[in-house]
C-alpha cells in the first residue's frame, strides 16, 4: 500500500510539475500579448490625439488618455498632467459641459490618490456648472454622486449625504433604477459612519438591493449584500449577518468571482471574531480568504488579513501565534509601504513582548509604530499641500484664459471702432470732392463734433475715475474689515481647550462632552461667518451665548450670565458685524469679573428694541474702568480690542446705511464706589434699507 501511495505520489508530481510550467508559459505569453496590447491601445490614443485639429474631439482623447495610464500604468504625474490639459482646452471651447465632464475627470483621478478635498471641489464645481442648463440628466447624476462618494471619502458625510440626495432625486424622476441603486447604497454608507444616524442605512441598502435585483445586475447585488452584512456586524446581529453572507458566497461562485469571495470569506472571519465566541471558525475563514488573496497577488490584502489572524490568536491568548502573524502582517506591509498596517502591527507586536516582560524590545517596536504615524501626518499635510496648489494652479489657468478671451474681445473692438474711423475719413474725403463750397460747412461740423467729443470724454473719464476711486475705497474697507474681524484672541482658543483636557483627565466626562459640542459649534460658526461682512443679529447673540458658556466653564462656580430680549421679532432683519460683541464681552471678564471679588458675579446681555432703532446693553458688576486701570499700571501689554472694535464701526458706518454708536457708562454707588460696568451699543439702521445695503454689496 505504502509502495501504491508513493507511485501515485510521483505521478501526480510529474503532473502537477506539467501543469504548472505550462502554465508559467501561459501566464508570461498572456503578460506579454496584455503589455504588448497596453501599448498598442496608448499608442493609438496618442496617435488620435496628435492628429486631431477640434478641440472637443481633443479634450475627449486627453480624458481617455488620463484614465487608460492611470488603470494601466499609474503613473500620477502623467495622468495628472493630462487630465489638467483636458481642462484647460475644454475651458477655452466655451463648452459647459464638456468643461464640466473633464473637471470630474480630474476630480476622479484625484480621488484615486486620495486628495479628497481637491477631488470634492471639482466633482462640486462640475455639478454645479450643469446643475440649471437642459443637459442629459445622467451627467447631473454622476457628477453628484461622484461628489457624494468624495465627500465621503474625506469624512464630510453631510456634504456626501446632501449629493447622493441630489442624486437620488434626479434618479427618481427619470427612473433610473442603476443611479437609484448608487444613490442609496451610497447614502447607506455615510449614515452607517454617523452614530445617531445609522440606523437608517440599512433601508437604503435594501432599496439599493431591489432596484439591482431588477436590473439582474449581479455586482451591484453583491455590493449591497455585502453593505447590509457589514450593518448587522456593527449591530452585533451575527445571525442575520451570516444569512447574508451565505446569500454572498452563493451569488459569488455564480459569477466566479474569486475577489468577491475572498472578501466574503474575510466577512465571515470578522464575525466570528467579533462575536468572540467561535475564534476557531474566525481562523478558518481568515485562511480561506489569504489563500484566494494570494493567488490574486493582493498584498494589501493579505497583510490585512494576517494581522486579523493575529488578533484573533490573541483573544484566544496564544500570544506565540499573535505575534507570528503580526510580524508575518508588518513584513508585507513593510513591502508594499502600507503605513497604517506597519503602525497597528508594531504597536500589537510592542503589547505582546509588554505581556512577555521584554520591556526593551516592546519599546523598540513602541517607537517604530510612532514614528511611521508622525510619517503619515506629514504625508497627509504633503496631500492637503499639493491639492492646494493645484486647486490654486486650475484657478490660475481658468482666470488667464478668461482674461485672454476679453483681451481677444478688446482687440476686436479696437480694430471694429478703426475701420469705422477709416469709412468716415472716405466719406470725408468724397464730401470734400464735390465741392469747395462745402469745406468750411464741413469743418465746422467737424470742429464741432470734435469739441462735443472731447467734452463727453472728459465727463466720462471723470465719472470712471470717480467710480474706480470709490471702488477702491469700499474694497480697502472691506479687506480692513475682513482683518480686524479675523483677529480672533487665540489664547481663548488654546484656553478652552486646556478647559476641556482637564475635565476628561478629571473624569468629568459628560461635561466634557458638552462643553467639546459647544466649542465645535462656536469654532464652526466663526469659520462660517469669516466671509461675511455682516451677520444676523440673532447669530451674533447665538455665537456670544456660546462664548460666555466656554469662559464661564473656566470659572468655579460664581459666574453666571443670561441673555434677554433675543428672540423678539423686531431684530430679525438685524445685522452687525460678525464678533463685534466678544472684545467687549472679553474686557468684561477678564478686566472686570475675574478681578472681582464678589460671590456671585454676573454678567447680562439686554436686546431693547424702539423706533429705528436696537440697543444692546452689557451689564457687569466688575471692578470698573477705574480699578481695572490702576491694576494694569504695571503691565507693558496693551490690549488693542477696544481700538479694533472702534476701527470696525468705522469701516461699518462707511459702508452700511445703517450707523452703529456705543458708549461706555462706569457704574458706581453713592460712595463712589464702582459698581461695574455698563456699555451701550446703539444700532440705528432701518430694516429695510439694512436689506437694500446688503443687497448692493452683494
Amino acid at each position: 500500500m505504502n509502495l501504491h501511495f508513493t507511485f501515485l505520489s510521483l505521478s501526480q508530481t510529474n503532473i502537477f510539475r506539467l501543469v504548472k510550467n505550462t502554465l508559467i508559459l501561459f501566464i508570461f505569453l498572456l503578460s506579454s500579448l496584455s503589455s504588448a496590447q497596453l501599448r498598442t491601445q496608448l499608442d493609438s490614443i496618442r496617435n488620435l490625439l496628435e492628429q486631431e485639429t477640434n478641440d472637443s474631439l481633443k479634450v475627449i482623447y486627453k480624458m481617455k488618455l488620463s484614465r487608460k495610464i492611470h488603470r494601466e500604468k499609474h503613473d500620477e504625474d502623467s495622468e495628472i498632467s493630462h487630465a489638467e490639459s483636458a481642462v484647460e482646452l475644454a475651458l477655452m471651447t466655451n463648452d459647459s459641459l464638456l468643461y464640466a465632464k473633464a473637471l470630474d475627470n480630474l476630480g476622479l483621478l484625484n480621488r484615486y490618490h486620495q486628495i479628497y478635498d481637491h477631488a470634492l471641489n471639482l466633482h462640486i464645481k462640475a455639478y454645479e456648472l450643469i446643475e440649471n442648463k437642459k443637459v442629459d440628466p445622467l451627467h447631473k447624476m454622476i457628477f453628484s454622486n461622484n461628489a457624494g462618494v468624495a465627500a465621503r471619502y474625506n469624512q464630510k458625510y453631510d456634504t456626501s449625504i446632501l449629493y447622493y440626495m441630489k442624486a437620488l432625486s434626479l434618479a427618481e424622476k427619470e427612473n433610473d433604477l442603476k443611479n437609484i441603486g448608487i444613490a442609496c447604497n451610497g447614502i447607506g454608507n455615510a449614515l452607517s459612519n454617523l452614530p445617531d444616524r445609522a440606523d437608517e442605512s440599512l433601508s437604503y441598502f435594501k432599496r439599493a438591493l431591489k432596484t439591482q435585483k431588477k436590473l439582474e445586475y449581479t455586482l451591484g447585488i453583491s455590493m449591497n449584500y455585502l453593505s447590509i452584512a457589514d450593518y448587522y456586524i456593527d449591530k452585533e446581529n451575527y445571525v442575520m449577518a451570516r444569512q447574508y453572507l451565505q446569500k454572498l458566497v452563493e451569488l459569488n461562485q455564480e459569477r466566479n468571482d474569486r475577489f468577491g469571495l475572498a472578501i466574503t470569506y474575510e466577512y465571515y472571519g470578522t464575525s466570528y471574531l467579533e462575536e468572540g465566541k467561535n475564534y476557531s471558525k474566525a481562523i478558518f475563514y481568515f485562511e480561506k480568504s489569504i489563500d484566494l488573496f494570494k493567488k490574486l497577488k493582493n498584498k494589501h490584502r493579505v497583510a490585512g488579513l494576517l494581522y486579523s489572524l493575529g488578533q484573533t490568536y490573541f483573544e484566544k491568548e496564544n500570544y506565540d501565534k499573535a505575534e507570528s502573524y503580526f510580524n508575518q502582517s508588518l513584513e508585507i506591509s513593510k513591502q508594499i509601504n502600507q503605513f497604517g498596517m506597519i503602525i497597528v502591527n508594531t504597536f500589537k507586536i510592542s503589547q505582546l513582548l509588554e505581556k512577555k516582560e521584554n520591556y526593551k524590545e516592546a519599546l523598540k517596536f513602541y517607537k517604530i509604530s510612532e514614528t511611521y504615524e508622525d510619517s503619515i501626518k506629514i504625508e497627509e499635510q504633503n496631500i492637503k499641500i499639493e491639492a492646494l496648489t493645484r486647486q490654486y494652479n486650475l484657478e490660475k489657468k481658468e482666470n488667464r484664459i478668461q482674461l485672454l478671451v476679453k483681451d481677444k474681445a478688446l482687440q476686436k473692438a479696437v480694430v471694429d471702432k478703426q475701420k469705422e474711423q477709416l469709412e468716415r475719413r472716405k466719406a470725408i474725403s468724397i464730401l470734400l470732392g464735390i465741392g469747395f463750397i462745402f469745406i468750411l460747412i464741413i469743418f465746422l461740423l467737424q470742429y464741432r463734433n470734435y469739441r462735443t467729443k472731447k467734452k463727453t470724454n472728459a465727463r466720462i473719464t471723470k465719472e470712471e475715475k470717480a467710480k474706480m476711486n470709490a471702488i477702491y475705497e469700499r474694497n480697502i474697507a472691506q479687506a480692513e474689515i475682513l482683518v480686524t474681524r479675523l483677529r480672533i484672541n487665540p489664547h481663548f482658543l488654546f484656553n478652552s481647550l486646556n478647559a476641556i483636557t482637564y475635565l476628561i483627565q478629571s473624569e468629568q466626562n459628560s461635561k466634557a462632552i458638552k462643553y467639546l459640542k459647544i466649542f465645535s459649534r462656536y469654532t464652526r460658526m466663526v469659520l462660517e461667518t469669516s466671509k461675511q461682512q455682516v451677520i444676523p443679529l440673532q447669530e451674533e447673540l447665538k455665537l456670544a451665548h456660546y462664548y460666555l458658556m466656554l469662559e464661564g466653564n473656566r470659572f468655579e462656580k460664581d459666574f453666571t450670565f443670561n441673555i434677554t430680549g433675543d428672540d423678539a421679532p423686531e431684530i430679525e432683519n438685524i445685522f452687525i458685524p460678525p464678533l463685534l460683541l466678544q472684545p467687549f464681552l472679553e474686557n468684561a471678564i477678564w478686566h472686570g469679573l475675574l478681578r472681582s471679588q464678589h460671590e456671585e458675579k454676573m454678567l447680562s446681555i439686554n436686546i431693547l428694541c424702539v423706533e429705528n432703532s436696537t440697543q444692546i446693553i452689557i451689564d457687569d458688576n466688575g471692578i470698573g474702568r477705574g480699578n481695572r486701570t490702576k491694576q494694569n499700571r504695571s503691565k507693558t501689554h496693551k490690549s488693542m480690542g477696544m481700538q479694533i472694535v472702534k476701527e470696525r464701526i468705522e469701516l461699518h458706518n462707511k459702508s452700511y446705511v445703517g450707523k452703529i454708536e456705543y458708549k461706555i457708562i462706569d457704574k458706581k454707588d453713592e460712595n463712589g464706589e464702582a459698581l461695574g460696568t455698563q456699555i451701550i451699543l446703539d444700532l440705528q439702521q432701518n430694516c429695510s434699507d439694512q436689506k437694500a445695503t446688503l443687497h448692493n454689496h452683494k
